[in-house]
């Protein structure tokens, strides 16, 4: 492994973030003296079950006097591990984890005089016992939704990071670790499932597009609704057919704020729903209009929906509302309302079959 060296500058941004977050400080030790070893661990993101990359990892050193002269610093590779180098071997050793701008862990460690190279064993790194993760936005608040139709096990991933949210959804492992992820609208887009700028010099849109798309495959569940359309259109673009051009971002968005009856397509659903039409919310500005699906794509529920492009509304007869289908041995699932405006009456039936059916 490659250690990172850190830039003076850099390194002052760290010492005050570190310092404002970190409740102790380090051991007090002699500059210069006493024996030094090189101290290699590993970083686990416990409720993702994952190691975690892009994790700081440090240590303050401070002399005799209380006065600090050196912070001992790493960035976790895409494995969690990290080194730090000359650590002191006399006395306890406080290190710090800090991802973003929060301290998650802090631990102590003791290395044997004589001893130059200590790995630590590693941590427990199973993962949380949620089966359903939510990527969180301004728009359909699943977690809210979820709880409140019974549906209490779920991680919440920050979908308004831009960092944590590529990483997650760039990670094959972290997104294996759930059954089913909700996308509900208003996470970041850009760079994430599209570029617009070309300031995407990472290629993070084609890692998470590639990972999204292993996930389902490997028999992964995906679940959109409104807004977060674009991760649909972005990643199997040719099972649904939106209104407006498919590489301009939130063109599809354009129906009008409503209600809109819909026809429960499929007879099990209707018999478990107890209607064979029931009035769906659309309370938003805008919502995106689907203008038919491929053949292998099922659509459940459908109906006349109006959509206005500058002064003039049309009406798009039979728009499929909620559609699913398969990618590999996985499968997503679409909806042009939101789960949050739909939690009563014949629509909360309807939501609650589709969480039930995932």
């Amino acid at each position: 492994m490659t250690t990172h060296r850190i830039a003076l500058v850099a390194l002052v941004g760290l010492l005050a973030a570190g310092c404002k977050n970190d409740s102790t400080l380090a051991v007090v030790v002699d500059h210069g003296t006493g024996d030094v070893a090189l101290v290699e661990g590993r970083v686990c993101d416990p409720d993702r079950g994952t190691w975690l990359e892009g994790a700081d990892v440090y240590m303050h050193l401070f002399d005799a006097n209380g006065s600090h002269y050196n912070t001992l610093w790493d960035e976790t590779d895409a494995d969690g591990r990290f080194q730090l180098v000359d650590v002191p071997v006399d006395g306890l050793q406080p290190v710090y984890v800090q991802y973003g701008a929060q301290v998650i862990d802090q631990f102590e460690i003791t290395i044997p005089v004589g001893q130059t190279y200590v790995v630590l064993p590693d941590p427990v790194c199973g993962g949380g016992s949620a089966s359903m993760a939510v990527v969180t936005g301004d728009y359909d608040d699943f977690e809210v939704t979820l709880e409140a139709l019974g549906f209490g096990d779920f991680d919440l991933v920050n979908g308004q990071t831009g960092d944590e949210l590529v990483q997650f959804l760039s990670s094959e492992a972290a997104l294996a670790a759930y059954d089913v992820i909700f996308f509900g609208g208003g996470h970041l887009e850009e760079d994430v499932f599209y570029d617009t700028d070309g300031s995407d010099v990472d290629r993070n849109v084609d890692k998470v597009k590639g990972a999204l798309l292993a996930y389902v495959q490997a028999g992964g569940k995906v679940v959109a609704t409104d807004w977060s359309y674009d991760v649909v259109e972005a990643v199997w673009p040719d099972q649904i057919t939106f209104l407006g051009q498919d590489n301009v971002p939130d063109d599809a968005q354009r129906g009008e704020t409503g209600t809109v009856s819909a026809r429960v397509m499929d007879e099990s659903m209707a018999t478990a729903v107890g209607v064979d039409r029931l009035d769906l919310t659309y309370d938003l500005i805008e919502y995106p209009v689907v203008a038919s699906v491929d053949a292998s794509t099922t659509t459940w529920l459908q109906g006349d929906v109006v959509w206005r492009e500058g002064e003039s509304t049309s009406t798009q007869a039979g728009s499929p509302l909620l559609v699913s289908f398969s990618s590999g041995a996985g499968s997503v699932w679409f909806s042009t309302f939101r789960f949050g405006a739909n939690t009563e009456g014949d629509a909360k039936a309807a939501v609650t079959w589709l969480l039930n059916h995932l």
